[in-house]
């Protein structure tokens, strides 16, 4: 399929629209939350004012009426399907940034005020789920491209798509037969359910990509708190981490060395000797740079520490274990008694069922997380036994 270059709507079109460029005037592309989401945002709106009278009307017709699938959109009482949710804090962090952006350019550009919040919230979360990365004539840029944004996603993909200068149009090319009458899909990319319910609006079933944010702060009892962030040369006190229910996964290595760094109270010149050596054995990243050089903490990262000793690594189990057992205390329900409720599908709508699978898809890594350091600790224990 080829969708030809004077269909494509770009970002460029809407930085050179009526009101981009007051936006751009304004230096509102460096100073928006998401610029090109705004700008884009901002171009819709305009055209839809137009009506009929739009180029790109045919396009801008076929759009969603309704937003309701956002969970930005949610009733309470659907949010209420996600008490217990870190993706609830995702979802109200959304609503804040989208408001920001909006006062924003209403300050500066007052005659956006022409458009309400509810309305730039809507094209606004529309942009985030049909927006295309392009390269075109040797520049990058993002925009819409019709007809292409209809694919829904499936894994593995069976398409791929770019611009191409040679055919001036943005193509999409099946990697594999499909069969004729059946639905050709695009892949979104391996994502968490969070990314695709927060910014698309659907869930994914059986998701491999799942994950859930835990943060992990340094015990209040570390006396050697602030002599490991001088190593480090971090002084945040904690690191989040987005936990899957893979652990060979590389975020999953990084979660656990980071509980090896925080949990360590034994002799610290364990630590010490670890970051010199890591600092000999790293490349220089600038050998030109005399700051590189003089960086006694090149080369040591908290995310890089292997198990340390015994006693250590049964502290960094327990400590996983404790962090994900508190996160499942949030839940007003079991993962249990989720699964016995989307088996039973009685009275669930299309936004709290994908509610439901957000939350049951949470807690299944939770408690795989669990599961995994009772495990370890138990295995710990018969070596140090023996």
């Amino acid at each position: 399929m080829l969708v030809p270059k004077d269909q494509i709507i770009t970002l460029e079109m809407a930085e050179e629209s009526p009101i981009g460029s007051k936006m751009m005037y304004h230096n509102l592309k460096s100073r928006l939350l998401s610029p090109k989401h705004g700008f884009l945002t901002t171009y819709i709106l305009q055209e839809k004012k137009k009506g009929e009278e739009s180029k790109y009307f045919p396009f801008i017709d076929i759009l969603p009426k309704t937003f309701e699938n956002f969970p930005i959109f949610f009733t309470p009482e659907e949010k209420e399907w996600l008490r217990g949710s870190p993706f609830l804090d995702q979802v109200e962090e959304k609503i804040i940034d989208v408001k920001t952006d909006f006062d924003l350019i209403c300050d500066k550009v007052p005659e956006y005020s022409q458009f309400s919040l509810t309305e730039f919230s809507e094209i606004r979360m529309m942009v985030s789920s049909r927006i295309f990365g392009m390269n075109i004539l040797g520049k990058k840029t993002d925009g819409f491209v019709p007809m292409a944004d209809m694919l829904n996603h499936k894994r593995p993909k069976q398409t791929s798509w770019t611009y191409t200068d040679d055919k001036n149009g943005f193509v999409i090319e099946a990697l594999k037969d499909i069969p004729r009458n059946e639905q050709v899909y695009d892949s979104y990319g391996k994502k968490c359910n969070s990314r695709f319910f927060l910014n698309y609006g659907f869930i994914v079933e059986n998701n491999d990509g799942n994950e859930v944010p835990i943060k992990v702060y340094y015990p209040e009892s570390d006396d050697k708190k602030e002599m490991k962030k001088e190593m480090i040369n971090d002084h945040s006190d904690f690191k989040k981490f987005r936990v899957t229910d893979n652990f060979n996964e590389n975020i999953m290595h990084e979660f656990m060395s980071w509980l090896r760094f925080v949990e360590f109270d034994e002799n610290i010149t364990l630590l010490i000797d670890y970051q010199a050596r890591a600092a000999t054995q790293s490349p220089m990243q600038d050998s030109d740079s005399d700051d590189a050089a003089d960086d006694p903490n090149r080369g040591f990262k908290a995310k890089d520490l292997p198990p340390l000793s015994v006693r250590n690594e049964q502290k960094v189990l327990l400590r996983m274990k404790l962090e994900a057992t508190k996160l499942l205390g949030n839940y007003p329900q079991t993962y249990e008694e989720d699964l016995e409720i989307l088996e039973k599908d009685e009275g669930l709508t299309f936004n709290t069922r994908n509610a439901l699978l957000m939350r049951s898809g949470e807690k299944k890594i939770l408690q795989h997380v669990i599961e995994f350091a009772d495990t370890m600790v138990r295995l710990l224990n018969l070596d140090v036994d023996q």
